[in-house]
This record gives C-alpha cells, sequence and structure tokens, in this order.
C-alpha cells in the first residue's frame, strides 16, 4: 500500500490522504471521518489495508475545521457536502474505469453522505458505520453549554485533538435537515454498536424502519468507536465484504 498526501483546490484547500494499491485500480472508496475526527482515522486506515489489496485505492479528506484543513470559517453541512462530492469525483476522474465506487463515512460524516445522496450515482456502495442520522439530537446531546447560551454566544468551542468554534448557525442547519424518518431509497449498510452512547442505536432502528433497503448489521457490545477486541477488524470485514459483492 502506497500513501500519498496532497491538496485538492476548490474554494478552499480540502487537504487529502490517497492510499493507492500497488498494482492496477479497479475500484475506490470515498472515506469521510466524523465530528471531531480527521483523515488520519484508525478505521479509514485499516478499511485501506484492507481494500488496496483488493485493488481498491481509497482517499480520505479533512472536512473545514478538521485535521489539517485551514477552512474554519467554512465549517457547515453543506460545505461538507460539496467537499464530499467534490473528492468523489475527483476519484471518478483519476479512475474512469473502475468497476466499483463506494463511500465509507462515519458518524456525522454519515450524516453528510445521507446529506449528498442527490449528488452520488445509484451504484455507488454505501457503508456508513455508527452514522448520526438524528444529527440534531446527537449534537445537542454533546453540547457543553445550553442551547440558549449557545445561541446568545453565536458560537460553542468543540472537537477533541483540534478544537474548533461551531457556529450557531450549524445547530440551525441541523434542525433544517432533520434526515432521522427520510426514506432515502437507496440501498446501504449501516453498521452500528449496541453500546453506542454517542449515536443512540434506537436513532438507527428508526431510520432504518423508514429506509428498507438499508441493511443494518448490530456488533453487540461495540460502543461508538468500536475500541473493543475485534470489533474494528469487523466492521473492516462486512465493508469489504459488502464492496465487493457482485
Amino acid at each position: 500500500m502506497k500513501i500519498k498526501y496532497y491538496e485538492l483546490s476548490e474554494i478552499y484547500e480540502i487537504p487529502l490522504k490517497h492510499f493507492l494499491p500497488e498494482g492496477a485500480v479497479t475500484g475506490f472508496i470515498t472515506a469521510v471521518h466524523g465530528f471531531g475526527g480527521d483523515k488520519e482515522s484508525s478505521a479509514i486506515e485499516a478499511l485501506a489495508e484492507r481494500m488496496t489489496a483488493r485493488g481498491f485505492a481509497v482517499t480520505a479528506f479533512d472536512l473545514p475545521a478538521h485535521g489539517t484543513s485551514k477552512a474554519d470559517g467554512y465549517f457547515c453541512t453543506a460545505n461538507c457536502c460539496l467537499d464530499l462530492t467534490a473528492v468523489f469525483e475527483h476519484a471518478c476522474r483519476l479512475y474512469p474505469e473502475a468497476e466499483r465506487k463506494a463511500i465509507f463515512a462515519t458518524s456525522f460524516g454519515g450524516y453528510v453522505a445521507l446529506n449528498s445522496m442527490d449528488a452520488l450515482p445509484a451504484d455507488v456502495r454505501l457503508v456508513l458505520r455508527a452514522p448520526a442520522v438524528d444529527m440534531r439530537a446527537t449534537f445537542e446531546r454533546l453540547l457543553p453549554v445550553t442551547l440558549d447560551e449557545y445561541k446568545r454566544a453565536g458560537f460553542v468551542e468543540m472537537g477533541f485533538e483540534r478544537r474548533f468554534n461551531v457556529p450557531y448557525t450549524f445547530y440551525s442547519e441541523l434542525c433544517e435537515k432533520d434526515i432521522s424518518r427520510t426514506d432515502m431509497q437507496r440501498e446501504m449498510l449501516i453498521i452500528h454498536g449496541s453500546k453506542d452512547d454517542i449515536v443512540l442505536p434506537e436513532h438507527t432502528a428508526r431510520f432504518c424502519e423508514a429506509n428498507p433497503k438499508a441493511r443494518l448489521e448490530i456488533i453487540e457490545g461495540a460502543g461508538h468507536r468500536f475500541k473493543g477486541k475485534g470489533e474494528l477488524e469487523r466492521v473492516v470485514e462486512l465493508a469489504e465484504e459488502y464492496m465487493t459483492a457482485q
């Protein structure tokens, strides 16, 4: 597996991490990290190690205000969706003969992917790991202040290794873009841990009730980050199976 770092120039620079197989590219995956994460995700790395051996290229990228992105002022759901679409289309240009195209998205990245469905071809294999299908409710539970305090201040500082200001307009977007009961009319694989305390399992169950084409795989005992023994490996196995199935 080879790794290449570079930037995709759009309205702002989108930092990319490109995993390449040693031989010919037969398919590609666009990978989207979660809220507060980045392109160095261990889950994306594990997936890339497995899928490059199958001839897939994997492209991860940093959302605005995440990782090494310098586009802090551009953070919003709409721009995250535009970035996903831009990176996917970039891969289409690089690999026009690719037989398989897929999206692998985690948590908030899953919410971004679901909000990008109109821009993605129908044959794209969609794998969502603990997707924040009710992102408004998830975000409200993560807020370190009350909603009133958030609204008065106009922003709140959040994040993990990298902290950034999340504008109140982001929350307003989440209120307007409630997809928790929307039938996307798309086939997809959703992988969720039964002990997830960030994206609640009942949110995923409700979403799947509205999406009869979705396949739900529950990993018993797993939390949001799938850090238990064998849990991440199982995520990768399920993703590989789904992305390569005939």
